[in-house]
């Protein structure tokens, strides 16, 4: 798992987002207009992300394997 900076335009379902202290899982999200995105967390709140406003994510990394 690698922490990441995420924006709506970057943001996945199963990040894990850090809002005011506290770590959700992404279940679902929402484009709105004006490119933000309506955020529908593990606990079912939403939270929206403007567009230019940065979270801190753990995202699991994929890693390549080569022969």
């Amino acid at each position: 798992m690698r922490v990441v900076t995420v924006y709506a335009s970057s943001v996945r379902i199963g990040d894990i987002v850090n809002i005011g202290g506290t770590e959700s899982r992404v279940d679902n999200m929402f484009c709105l207009h004006g490119g933000g995105k309506r955020l529908i967390l593990d606990t079912s709140e939403p939270f929206t992300l403007a567009p230019a406003v940065p979270l801190f994510a753990k995202r699991l990394s994929i890693i390549e394997i080569t022969r």
